[in-house]
């Protein structure tokens, strides 16, 4: 059975105006069963990101997100 896993990439400019991208993944993993499940989850989490950025005055250029099958849980 495949299940997926999400990967959240946050862009921001820091304070000397440039711009930095972390990746993400939750702590602890969640693993969907499902593709569309993944991606539905990741756009509640964008959203949710985006407000914290918002809540704390961190300068977001972008949030985007994937989901990709999880080999190691096979």
């Amino acid at each position: 059975m495949k299940t997926f896993i999400m990967i959240v990439m946050l862009c921001h400019l820091d304070i000397n105006g440039q711009e930095g991208c972390i990746p993400m993944t939750p702590n602890p993993q969640i693993y969907y069963a499902s593709k569309q499940e993944c991606n539905n989850a990741a756009i509640v989490k964008r959203e949710e990101m985006r407000e914290i950025a918002i809540d704390n005055s961190i300068r977001i250029t972008e949030i985007y997100s994937t989901c990709i099958e999880e080999k190691s849980s096979i």
